[in-house]
């Protein structure tokens, strides 16, 4: 997956909750794990991960799923009659792709029955954040950096790695000063 939700891994294993990753790149499916996910799968095969979810949880599927990458196919693995959502599941829309090819679309009839919400997410509120920060200084989650770099360096480095999918981890700009720009 190229994004994620803040933090790496989704916080809620700090209540309880069991945590399932899914990612196509090996290194981010290792990440996971070391972050606290119970269990990883490879999602390669878009094909294959409602079916492994509902695996992982005794055939019951995922009450809350955190949908990262806005794509198609994995948009379709979450719901439907054999989707990875739980019956009164939610699936929070967080990442997103363009191009109509990827546009999301689902029959509403398993919606109903299985009571299912599908919701979508850009941000957060302050509160939030600010519980998201006591988190992360009390140890709970740990933020994870890829790496950081200048501001001149975002579309030679920063946005090849995102179009590769070689990062793991967010990649931080904290450079603000053009050298091209200071010349001037």
């Amino acid at each position: 997956a190229r994004g994620g939700p803040p933090g790496g891994a989704p916080p809620p294993r700090h209540c309880g909750c069991k945590v399932i990753a899914v990612a196509r790149q090996e290194a981010h499916l290792s990440k996971a794990s070391d972050l606290g996910a119970e269990v990883v799968i490879n999602g390669s095969d878009a094909g294959t991960v409602a079916a492994a979810v509902r695996a992982a949880t005794g055939g019951r599927g995922a009450d809350v799923v955190f949908e990262c990458v806005g794509r198609r196919e994995t948009m379709d693995a979450c719901v439907g009659w054999a989707g990875a959502l739980a019956k009164r599941g939610r699936l929070v829309l967080v990442g997103y792709a363009q191009g109509e090819e990827h546009d999301f679309r689902c029959h509403p009839i398993p919606l109903i029955v299985y009571e299912q919400s599908i919701i979508g997410t850009v941000g957060a509120t302050r509160d939030d954040v600010l519980e998201a920060i006591r988190l992360v200084e009390a140890g709970v989650i740990q933020t994870v950096v890829d790496s950081t770099i200048s501001l001149e360096d975002v579309s030679a480095k920063g946005l090849a790695r995102l179009e590769a999918c070689e990062c793991v981890g967010k990649i931080v700009v904290d450079r603000f000063e053009c050298t091209e720009c200071a010349r001037q």
